[in-house]
C-alpha cells in the first residue's frame, strides 16, 4: 500500500495526502529531473532562502540579536510602528499573530501596510513617538508605500529621534533607503539580494521583530532547518512536499482553487502569507493557481457548502495545532442551578474547545471525502517557534519546487516590477494613467 501521510523527518509537521488522489503514481524520473533543477538554484548567489535558516550570513541572526538587545536594554520603548508592505510585513505579521502567547516582551506592533490616510491617521493617534520605536522594511529599498509612510513617520519622530528610535531593514548596497540610512547613520540590518521579499522569513524581516517580542529565533531557525534536513535525505520520489506539488499540477485544469484553511485563529494570518507566496510565485505564463485564505471553523459557516456542493474546482489546504497548552474544558451541567436539562449543553459537557476544534476539522475533512472533493493537511505538533518556522520553510519549498514542476520561474514578479514602473511614472508627472 502506497505511504500516503508522512512526518517530515525530525520536523514537527505531518503531512497527509491520502484524499488528494485517487492513484498513487508521480512520475519518479520526473520529480527527481526537477528537484536537481532547483537545487542548482539554491545557492546564495542566486536563490538564498534555502539556505538561510543554516548560514549565519544570509540569515544575520547575529546582527538581528545584537540590535534587539541594544534596543531592548533602553526600555524605553513600548511600541513598535512597522512600515512594509506584502513579503515585508505579511511573514513578521503572521508569525507573531501565530505565537501571541509566547511573546515575552511587553512590545506593541502596529503593522501598516497600506499608505491609507485614514489609518495612518489612527494608527498615529495611538502611539506616542518618545516610547515608539519605527521599523521600516524594504526589500528593494525604493517601495513607494513604504517611503511614503517613513518619510511621514520621520516628521512624526522629529530628526533629533531619527538614530535612536529607527531601524532600517533593507538590501546590503542598493536602493534609497539603504543611502539615507548611510548618510544620516541609522541603524541597518540587510536582506541578502538572493532572498526575496516573499521567501524572507528566515531573514530580518522575520527575525529582527521577533527578537523584539521575546521570541526564540534559535528555534524557528531549528524548525526549518530540520523540514531541510528531512529534503536533504529523502530522495525526491518519496518527499511528501514533491508528491504534493506534483499531484497539485495534475488537478490544475480542473481545480485552480486553493483555500489554506487553517484550524486555528492564530494561524488565520497565515493564510494571507499564504495568498501572496503561491500566488506571486506560481501565477504566469498563463499558469497559476487562485489562493483563498479561510479560518477553521469559523468559515465552515461561510463557505462548506460551497467547498462540497459547489464547482468542483477547488483544493482545500488544512492546518491543525496537535497540541495546546490549555484545551479549556467546557464544564458540566451542574453549573445550572435549576438543574433544567438542555441536550445540546449536554453533548458538550467534559469536552474541550481544542476537542470541539479538532471534531470539527475532521467533519469536515469527511464531508470532502465522501463528495471527492480533494484536500490534504498539514498538522503541527503545537504552536511555537520551531513549529513555525518548520511550516514557513515546507510552503516555501513547496512553493518553488511546483513552480520549477511547472517550468516556471517561481523567484521572479514581472507584473508587480512593471506596475511598479507605472507607479515611478505617474509619481514624476510622465504620465498620465
Amino acid at each position: 500500500m502506497a505511504v500516503t501521510a508522512s512526518r517530515l523527518g525530525h520536523s514537527p509537521i505531518t503531512l497527509d495526502w491520502s484524499n488528494l488522489f485517487h492513484k498513487y503514481d508521480p512520475d519518479q524520473e520526473e520529480l527527481e529531473e526537477s528537484w536537481n533543477r532547483l537545487k542548482k538554484r539554491l545557492h546564495p548567489q542566486d536563490v538564498g532562502f534555502y539556505d538561510s535558516p543554516v548560514q549565519a550570513e544570509l540569515s544575520q541572526a547575529a546582527e538581528c540579536q545584537a540590535l534587539a538587545d541594544s534596543i531592548l536594554k533602553k526600555q524605553v520603548f513600548t511600541d513598535c510602528l512597522f512600515l512594509g508592505i506584502g513579503g515585508s510585513a505579511l511573514g513578521p505579521m503572521s508569525l507573531l499573530a501565530g505565537l501571541q502567547e509566547k511573546c515575552t516582551q511587553t512590545f506593541r506592533f502596529h503593522f501598516v501596510e497600506n499608505p491609507d490616510p485614514l489609518d495612518w491617521k489612527a494608527t498615529l493617534h495611538r502611539l506616542r513617538p518618545e516610547t515608539t520605536l519605527v521599523c521600516a522594511v524594504s526589500k528593494s529599498g525604493s517601495t513607494f508605500e513604504t517611503l511614503a509612510q517613513t518619510i511621514l513617520a520621520l516628521e512624526w519622530l522629529g530628526k533629533p529621534a531619527w538614530k535612536t528610535h529607527l531601524v532600517i531593514i533593507t538590501d546590503p548596497t542598493k536602493g534609497d533607503l539603504r543611502a539615507f540610512a548611510e548618510h544620516e547613520k541609522i541603524p541597518t540590518l540587510s536582506i541578502s539580494p538572493s532572498i526575496g521579499g516573499r521567501f524572507s522569513a528566515f531573514s530580518p524581516v522575520c527575525l529582527f521583530p521577533a527578537l523584539l517580542a521575546g521570541l526564540s529565533i534559535d528555534s524557528f531557525l531549528l524548525g526549518a532547518k530540520q523540514v531541510r534536513d528531512f529534503i536533504e535525505k529523502t530522495p525526491p520520489g518519496k518527499n511528501p512536499l514533491f508528491i504534493i506539488g506534483s499531484e497539485l499540477l495534475r488537478h490544475a485544469s480542473k481545480r485552480s482553487v486553493h483555500i489554506c484553511m487553517p484550524y486555528s485563529t492564530r494561524l488565520k494570518s497565515f493564510g494571507a502569507w499564504f495568498v501572496q507566496l503561491w500566488s506571486e510565485s506560481l501565477g504566469k505564463e498563463g499558469k497559476g493557481f487562485s489562493p483563498l485564505a479561510a479560518v477553521g471553523s469559523t468559515d465552515q459557516h461561510s463557505i462548506l457548502q460551497l467547498l462540497r456542493d459547489g464547482p468542483d474546482d477547488k483544493i482545500t489546504f488544512f492546518l491543525t495545532i496537535d497540541q495546546v497548552s490549555d484545551e479549556i474544558k467546557i464544564p458540566k451541567g451542574s453549573l445550572f442551578a435549576d438543574q433544567r436539562i438542555y441536550p445540546a449543553f449536554q453533548i458538550l459537557e467534559s469536552h474541550t474547545l481544542h476537542e470541539l476544534l479538532q471534531i470539527e476539522y475532521q467533519s469536515v475533512s469527511r464531508v470532502l471525502t465522501k463528495q471527492s472533493r480533494p484536500h490534504l493537511t498539514f498538522s503541527l505538533d503545537q504552536l511555537d517557534e520551531r513549529c513555525m518556522g518548520a511550516l514557513y520553510f515546507a510552503f516555501a519549498v513547496l512553493t518553488a519546487f511546483t513552480g520549477t514542476l511547472w517550468s516556471i520561474n517561481p523567484f521572479d514578479q514581472p507584473g508587480v516590477e512593471e506596475a511598479k514602473g507605472y507607479i515611478r511614472k505617474a509619481l514624476s508627472n510622465s504620465v498620465d494613467l
